[in-house]
């Protein structure tokens, strides 16, 4: 039987080496891995950290004691004060009442009572007017009279035989049909302002009305007193 040669068989053997290397070397790194991967496994486990919780009981200082009551000293003149006894130094002094005391007597002075004019007042001045007003011309129908007072006139305006007399006055018709004097425009003569005051407070208008709903009006009227004997 031939001898193998020498050279072939350790080409074989390099050949082997050189493929069974590197699994040996893949096997030694697998388990330098696995190794590795206990050991910080175990470190980890190892390492926690365990707190521990104590209970601390803190005594709170007492309050101060209260201050002593202040004793309060008697004053020295107090006790060396000298007492005087009333009883023992007679009767006393003597007082007389007169039987019929005198009144002194206020004067007073007299003081006269302030007058004015309740005619030559001007309400449109006054008295501010804050609902809303619609002019006549605005409404659905000029208000009407629908009963009136007759006034007698001044003595002063008969005794110079005035028989017809038109004044304007501005006048606030509500929404029952009242009217109101907002301003006397034209009085013609100032006797005849108490006239006009008592007329106005005796008329009654028909209620004005603007769309149907009934409104405030402002209506200047012309007011004709006629003092004519038929």
């Amino acid at each position: 039987m031939p001898l193998a040669n020498p050279q072939k068989t350790g080409d074989l053997v390099v050949r082997l080496l050189l493929k069974i290397i590197p699994w040996i070397f893949s096997v030694l790194l697998v388990l330098a891995l696995v190794m590795a991967m206990v050991y910080l496994q175990k470190s980890d486990f190892e390492q926690e950290e365990t707190v521990t919780v104590r209970k601390v009981d803190i005594a709170l200082p007492l309050p101060p004691p209260p201050p002593p009551p202040v004793e309060m000293e008697q004053l020295e003149s107090e006790s060396n004060a000298l007492s005087v006894d009333l009883m023992g130094m007679g009767s006393g002094p003597t007082i007389d009442y007169a039987k019929k005391p005198k009144v002194a007597q206020l004067k007073l002075a007299k003081v006269k009572l302030p007058t004015f004019d309740v005619n030559s007042i001007d309400l449109s001045k006054t008295i501010s007017v804050d609902f809303a007003l619609v002019e006549v011309k605005s409404l659905d129908q000029i208000p009407k009279i629908i009963s009136s007072r007759y006034v007698q006139p001044p003595w002063s305006i008969i005794k110079r035989g005035i028989n017809r007399i038109s004044t304007d006055v501005e006048i606030i018709i509500d929404k029952k049909g009242r009217a109101h004097i907002k301003k006397i425009v034209d009085a013609v003569y100032p006797e005849m302002v108490p006239t006009i005051r008592t007329w106005i407070e005796n008329v009654r208008f028909s209620i004005p009305k603007k769309n149907g709903k009934a409104v405030q009006a402002l209506y200047l009227y012309t007011i004709h007193f006629n003092y004519a004997r038929s």
